[in-house]
């Protein structure tokens, strides 16, 4: 993707600590100063635009009495970036920074109005990325804070290149900048597997006993203590939390239910694989369990044995190193970027419950010998309804999370469904059964192609609800609104991944045809702009005529 890199200050672009951020070759750099370069016109190519922005080169900080003029200022630079926002859907960090001294003495009693100003300039960026969500922020000041202000600005080189900071800032900026595209382009990790003694307490339950451990207590208990308060947060946020121990797991248990300390709950965690196999065999249990990649998996152990085995065994699985002294894991853990998202859903905050109601639906299946039985017998409940502002988030987080059942593994965000819904049917479906209300589970995106067919765009569901039907309650939907329409025929397009071959085989279950991609002949134009030109791309016929198998399990 390229990267156009723009800034109030000289980036000085030869500089090679511009490759933290990506390689040179892939970065355009403005003309010093201009910062809204680029015209107006609708941006095709994908890129994205990186703003940096240093406020003394904007304002006159030696000036006292120009808050109201210096107001203006910023308000003009918000009103040009929506009007760039509007037209062009591509992603835009904006980095902004509002240093260049500091004087304890006159901030003692009074708020220095530069601080204002910056305070003021970041409300509007925020009240802009609630309503673009394609806009990133990035606050300078508080990345290059960790590492020493005086160390990422450069006076020197200001006055001799009018770049505001020094080779380790730019350093510093790039590493920064780089976290946040990484984010934009890849998901974030979805369970965190944690050991249990001298990991969530201090000690070893079967041998001190449950009076022994340390939980809450000054030093090293008040640190594992705090330790729990980080991984509840991050339950709270969506993270699944699955304990990996070799233990007893009647004695761990006893800990949950009765140490009165203990921040984490039973009811926290998704699953427990408490035994003594091999704690490698335990997590590739859980991924079959849990229907999820290894590279879902984080792996936070005391044991470095322990890290070293999974870091062989399974090289997906990311690690985490323990900082030695355990005062500073709760910190470590907040500050690491794996189970980081720009979004917290509704949907997030169920997650554990989710899954905990995907843990009962199997286990109850397993005692019925008829498998339609059973599905009738838990009551599930559909609802189908058009993608709206209020179901976006959870939209955009199943296109770019969904890797399963996920027919063209299309990635899309808010702004490219904006676009889609004007001239595409865009609907969600949720679904409840007797385990509980699973939510919105399903995306669907279609397109009408001059009354003739129906292009399936997105279909894609969340593995939770798998072994339900409900792709084929989705087909029956597609199927009601071709009729509807007039149209016969409803075309696929499936694109192969190493992880979505379920999505194939749906396609081959309900009376899907393969065809060449010339099969349309005259319509072969039609096509052409919307079916993919990946060489892994299979296309695929479905006549509305056809019967869907398993409908009848649905109220």
């Amino acid at each position: 993707m390229k990267i156009n890199l723009s800034s109030t200050s000289y980036l000085i672009e030869k500089n090679n600590n511009w490759n933290f951020l990506d390689n040179l070759k892939n970065i355009s750099f403005s003309n010093y100063g201009e910062i809204f370069y680029k015209k107006y016109g609708k941006q095709n190519k994908s890129h994205v635009d990186i703003k940096l922005l240093f406020l003394p080169d904007i304002l006159d900080y030696y000036e006292l009495n120009s808050y109201k003029s210096d107001l203006e200022k910023i308000y003009n630079i918000i009103s040009i970036l929506e009007k760039r926002l509007k037209v062009d859907t591509n992603p835009t960090i904006i980095g902004v920074s509002g240093y260049l001294y500091i004087n304890i003495i006159e901030t003692a009693q009074n708020q220095k109005r530069e601080k204002k100003i910056k305070y003021a300039f970041f409300s509007e960026l925020y009240k802009l990325s609630e309503k673009y969500k394609n806009l990133y922020v990035l606050d300078i000041d508080e990345i290059f804070s960790k590492y020493g202000l005086e160390k990422c600005f450069d006076n020197r080189n200001f006055y001799l290149s009018r770049c505001r900071v020094s080779n380790f800032g730019i350093e510093i900026l790039a590493k920064n900048l780089r976290r946040i595209l990484d984010r934009i382009q890849k998901s974030n990790s979805k369970v965190l597997l944690i050991d249990c003694d001298n990991t969530l307490w201090g000690g070893v339950v079967s041998e001190d006993g449950l009076g022994k451990i340390k939980i809450k207590d000054d030093g090293e208990g008040f640190a594992f203590f705090e330790f729990q308060k980080a991984i509840k947060k991050l339950k709270e946020k969506g993270v699944l939390i699955a304990l990996i121990s070799k233990n007893i797991k009647e004695d761990v248990i006893k800990v949950f239910k009765e140490h009165q300390s203990m921040v984490l709950k039973a009811k926290d965690i998704t699953y427990f694989k408490i035994n003594w196999k091999e704690k490698t065999s335990n997590i590739l249990e859980l991924a079959k369990d849990l229907d999820l990649g290894l590279d879902s998996f984080v792996f936070w152990d005391d044991n470095p044995i322990e890290r070293e085995k999974v870091r062989i065994k399974l090289k997906d699985v990311k690690v985490i190193e323990p900082d030695i002294d355990i005062s500073n894991w709760s910190k470590q853990l907040m500050e690491y970027e794996g189970f980081s998202k720009f979004n917290v859903t509704k949907n997030d905050k169920k997650r554990t419950e989710q899954y905990q109601q995907r843990k009962k639906f199997f286990s109850g299946k397993v005692r019925y010998k008829n498998e339609k039985e059973y599905l009738k017998s838990i009551k599930i409940k559909t609802k189908a309804f058009n993608l709206d502002q209020g179901s976006l988030n959870r939209a955009v987080q199943l296109s770019q999370r969904t890797n399963q059942f996920n027919l063209r593994n299309k990635r899309y965000n808010h702004d490219d469904l904006l676009s889609l819904k004007k001239t595409y049917k865009c609907f969600m479906v949720s679904l409840k059964d007797v385990y509980g209300d699973h939510g919105i589970v399903s995306l669907v995106c279609l397109k009408v192609v001059r009354k003739k067919f129906i292009f399936i765009d997105t279909l894609l569901m969340s593995c939770r609800v798998l072994g339900r039907y409900l792709e084929e309650w989705i087909l029956n939907e597609i199927s009601t609104i071709a009729k509807k329409n007039n149209i016969k025929i409803i075309v696929a397009e499936y694109i192969f991944t190493k992880k979505n071959k379920i999505a194939k085989e749906f396609l081959l279950n309900n009376n899907f045809k393969k065809i060449k991609k010339n099969f349309f002949k005259n319509d072969t134009k039609l096509l052409s702009n919307i079916i993919s030109k990946n060489n892994k791309s299979e296309i695929f016929i479905f006549d509305t005529k056809n019967k869907i198998r398993n409908l009848d399990i649905y109220e």
